[in-house]
């Protein structure tokens, strides 16, 4: 599959940048406070440098070996093509994620505007960008750079009017740190793991990227660093000022309208706040449709949908699915804590593949090994993946333990027909 190349390093940055920082420092935030109350800042420190080590592996096999569908084709080059669509299969269904976005779009726009209908709106900030995705991948990017410049400055105004309200004593009380102990702690880093670990989807646009080998390892460091650092400072002024009772589960406006002016704030909210759920928004439809275009052309999926316009270079089957898949949460009003552990917990399961993949990267393709961009050796990217593999088994069993036992059925029944799906469709195209 050949798409254009026209994505520059700052496009990139931009699409990894907004994909990580919208519902994590707007919704997330909040969730954590209900978990871990004054230790959440630290939790998104601890969960950023998991999400780094995470990624490293994925940064490495990017470097050497970038590519339209990124994370699918290094599963399938690797390990093989059935578990190559066995991560592409659960990858797809987290895809419903988008609707958190949306949601969180919606949330902070009746914080203005009481009198609209959140579901509407949710439903409305989904097809404008479904729209700007049709028409272009260059147009999109261009869009997410404006916006990051405007979320940046937005949650700088929170910092700088708040961080000298904050009242530094209860980040030192360990009774306020760990209000429902090391459990309600590591939840908020599963959470906060969720907000600070989405910067590696941008290798799913390797093939259109002018200078993939460098500017993809750049890209995903540099948008996680900044990322954990603005989620991190901005929860600083978040727990720190309000009683915690009046800001766990609640969105940042609840802060934002007590230290802000009146004429600040609403340009917060819209500045900030809606620019961060409009990047994530964004990012998604830029990439989530990329390994899906490679599978079709692999046979795994019919080839139809992969139609991609000549005229716009977008696949505008898989972008108008993509719409669908993430205005059903929406139309079925799931709780959106729902939405996030349910995801979260595949994000979890599908995750260790690619660090099995950069494992065994070395053995079953040493030629592309040896061609990568950034200098590793074989033994440490293993011990690397290896940690990698086991944060990711620790956060998932946390994870499943806060979804109930009808969650854990839909995603082990999914599981099931996706492996029955794969045996059917690999005799099909002939795969041992």
């Amino acid at each position: 599959m050949k798409l254009n190349k026209t994505l520059s390093f700052w496009d990139v940055f931009a699409i990894a940048l907004g994909q990580v920082i919208g519902s994590g420092v707007l919704v997330l935030i909040g969730i954590g406070i209900g978990f871990t109350a004054y230790a959440v800042p630290f939790a998104i420190i601890l969960s950023a440098i998991f999400s780094i080590i995470k990624q490293l592996p994925i940064v490495f096999m990017g470097s050497a070996m970038p590519a339209t569908g990124g994370l699918y084709v290094y599963c399938k080059r690797v390990l093989g093509p059935k578990i190559g669509f066995f991560f592409l299969a659960l990858l797809l269904i987290t895809h419903i994620l988008v609707a958190l976005f949306a949601l969180g779009f919606a949330e902070y726009a009746l914080a203005l505007l009481p009198d609209l209908n959140k579901k509407y709106v949710a439903l409305g900030i989904l097809v404008a960008f479904y729209v700007v995705n049709l028409l272009g991948i260059r147009q999109a990017a261009a869009l997410q750079k404006i916006m990051i410049t405007f979320l940046l400055i937005g949650l700088s105004s929170l910092i700088f009017f708040g961080v000298l309200e904050v009242d530094y004593a209860n980040f030192t009380d360990q009774e306020k740190l760990f209000p429902d102990g090391w459990y309600g702690f590591g939840m908020a880093c599963v959470l906060m793991s969720f907000a600070t670990g989405g910067a590696y989807y941008v290798s799913e646009l390797g093939g259109e990227m002018k200078n993939p080998h460098h500017d993809l390892p750049r890209a995903i460091i540099f948008a996680t660093l900044i990322a954990a650092f603005f989620i991190a400072t901005v929860s600083v002024v978040a727990v720190g000022i309000l009683p915690v009772e009046q800001t766990a589960g609640k969105t940042l406006a609840e802060v934002a309208q007590v230290i802000l002016p009146p004429a600040l704030y609403t340009a917060f909210i819209v500045g900030a706040a809606l620019f961060a759920f409009a990047t994530s928004i964004n990012s998604t439809f830029s990439w989530a449709t990329k390994s899906v275009l490679i599978a079709c052309e692999d046979g795994w999926l019919p080839k139809g949908i992969a139609v991609v316009n000549k005229r716009y270079n977008t696949p505008h089957i898989l972008l108008t699915m993509l719409l669908v898949v993430g205005s059903a949460p929406i139309l079925v009003e799931w709780d959106m804590k729902y939405i996030i552990m349910l995801g979260s917990g595949l994000v979890f399961i599908y995750d260790v593949v690619p660090l099995l993949a950069a494992f065994y990267f070395a053995r079953n393709l040493p030629d592309v090994f040896a061609k990568a961009q950034i200098k590793m050796s074989e033994k440490t990217l293993k011990i690397i993946s290896v940690i990698g593999i086991l944060i990711l088994l620790v956060q998932a069993n946390l994870a499943f333990s806060d979804i109930d036992s009808t969650g854990r059925f839909m995603i082990v029944g999914y599981i099931i027909l996706v492996i029955i799906y794969i045996q059917y469709r690999s005799k099909k195209l002939n795969i041992t």
